[in-house]
């Protein structure tokens, strides 16, 4: 039997698919835009505080000096201090180097005895020299034509300052002009692109309706088809166990799809899912909805199959049987089965793993960077090129890498590599190095596995601040229940890949099955 699960026509849907592309490739560029648009609303006062601190730092350096003779030093007083100064450093560094190697070659005492010994001759050979000095660089008391030049500098320095301060402000109008006009011309590609992603939306949804209309076609053909076989099977004739598994398969789905329609609150539907490695039935019949903005944990034994099923969501594995429906970053329904493990970032997923997964050779920033290469706009001849397109889309990405950093409180450590730090701040990395693919579902497997108590309890308050402030749903496993019970908003708890128990924290806590698969039942004993 051949059954219809793809509505439209081949050219429709390859006309949807370049819609969707296209879409995407939009959105990434008004986000660039947009982030360009706030680097060079900083250009000008970065410039203005750059140019004014530097300018008044080299008049406060050119300054000292002169200002000191006014009070009374002069020119050679000055020259005679540098001297007696640059002695003392020298001598500073030979009682080092006299020490060290005092201290290797004599013993202690005999070593302070020579030491001491060679403090007072050095004392001896300073006075002297100081004396020298003194006689060759003699103080001349108040000298006219010392004040006078002395004055005359100080002045030069005003005038100097007054000008620079005049060409700065001549730069920074022509720069306020230059990024006023650029911010309108940018202001102005935003529009254009929004508009037309406006347009590409329209597009998609109607796709998308049509598409549930032809589903309800398909379910109110296919349902009677069933009943038809089922009655005939229950009778006994010779019915096909294939062509009713993939009539209830097409219905399943088409049902998931318009229940997602129905309730659009739903993230992510998992329907009647099966994975079985041979005669191992690692995930037997399981269903299960994640919500919208919450944080869903799933809970079990050691071996109930929390890990497999992340790895059948992100396509790590194909699934045996079952359906798996996203509602994706464009709030668009999709089924995963269409798509592989590497574009499941574009939909919108993004995972972390049980062991921390980081390029050690990298900053830490720069390995928020490497997690960003979805976003990228520029091309592969960009990049051979180094254009000026590619280093402002590498300020930009980098801001956001650092900004995200600082909102999770490990800003600190973004200029260097991971090596040494904490597991806690490791896994806080892995955490940020998600949210710069602009996720809209985080699935974390095991975040708190190897942290100590503290450490937990700040990734807890991490975990859920990227839940309220930044809008991601969050889809957990862990094994800590201090953890899961006081983040999660739901829990599913599962043993040996069947569902024993869904709610609240309080209602799993109270659930006796779930009692059952992790404490055992009193009849075991």
């Amino acid at each position: 039997m051949e059954l219809k699960n793809k509505p439209g026509t081949i050219l429709e849907r390859f006309i949807n698919n370049h819609n969707v592309n296209k879409h995407r490739k939009l959105v990434l560029k008004i986000n660039y835009l947009k982030g360009l648009a706030f680097e060079y609303s900083k250009k000008y006062d970065n410039y203005i505080q750059k140019e004014t601190k530097l300018i008044n730092d080299y008049y406060t350096e050119d300054i000292a000096p002169l200002n000191e003779q006014i009070g009374g030093l002069t020119s050679v007083d000055i020259k005679r201090n540098k001297k007696i100064e640059s002695y003392d450093k020298k001598v500073y560094w030979s009682r080092r180097k006299f020490k060290t190697k005092t201290f290797r070659t004599e013993d202690k005492t005999q070593a302070e005895l020579l030491l001491k010994s060679w403090d007072e001759e050095q004392q001896e050979k300073r006075k002297a020299y100081v004396e020298t000095i003194e006689q060759k660089l003699r103080h001349v008391k108040d000298v006219a034509e010392e004040t006078r030049r002395v004055k005359a500098k100080i002045t030069a320095l005003d005038e100097r300052k007054k000008e620079q301060f005049k060409n700065m402000e001549i730069k920074s109008t022509k720069l306020e002009k230059n990024v006023k006009m650029f911010l309108k011309k940018n202001l102005a590609k935003i529009e254009k692109m929004e508009k037309e992603n406006k347009r590409l939306t329209n597009l998609i949804i109607k796709f998308n309706q049509n598409r549930h209309q032809e589903d309800q076609k398909l379910l109110d053909k296919y349902k009677p088809k069933l009943a038809e076989l089922k009655k005939a099977q229950s009778k006994g004739e010779k019915v096909s166990e294939k062509n009713i598994e993939k009539l209830e398969i097409v219905i399943d789905k088409v049902e998931t799809v318009m229940k997602m329609i129905e309730n659009d609150r739903i993230h992510l539907s998992v329907s009647h899912l099966k994975m079985f490695f041979g005669g191992i039935k690692a995930i037997n019949d399981l269903s299960f909805d994640v919500y919208k903005g919450e944080v869903f944990g799933l809970i079990g034994p050691n071996g109930a199959g929390k890990t497999t099923i992340f790895n059948c969501i992100t396509q790590f594995y194909k699934a045996t049987a079952g359906n798996m429906i996203l509602r994706n970053k464009e709030n668009h329904i999709v089924s995963l089965y269409d798509y592989k493990t590497h574009n499941m970032i574009k939909e919108g997923i993004a995972r972390s793993f049980q062991n921390v997964e980081l390029i050690w050779e990298l900053t830490v920033l720069d390995n928020l960077m490497v997690a960003a290469h979805s976003l990228l706009i520029t091309s592969f001849a960009d990049h051979m090129a180094h254009t000026r397109k590619l280093l402002r889309e590498d300020i930009v990405i980098r801001t956001k890498g650092y900004n995200i950093l600082k909102n999770l409180g490990i800003e600190e450590y973004a200029f260097r590599s991971p090596y040494g730090l904490p597991y806690g701040v490791l896994k806080k990395i892995e955490l940020a190095r998600t949210l710069m693919t602009d996720p809209a579902l985080i699935i974390l497997d095991e975040p708190a596995a190897g942290l100590n108590d503290a450490e937990t309890k700040d990734l807890a308050n991490v975990i859920r601040k990227v839940n309220k402030e930044y809008g991601i749903t969050i889809f957990l496993v862990e094994h800590d229940m201090g953890l899961v019970m006081s983040i999660c908003d739901r829990i599913c708890a599962i043993s040996f890949g069947k569902l024993i128990g869904l709610g609240t924290p309080k209602e799993i806590q109270s659930n006796p099955e779930v009692r059952k698969a992790y404490l055992g039942d009193d009849d075991d004993e």
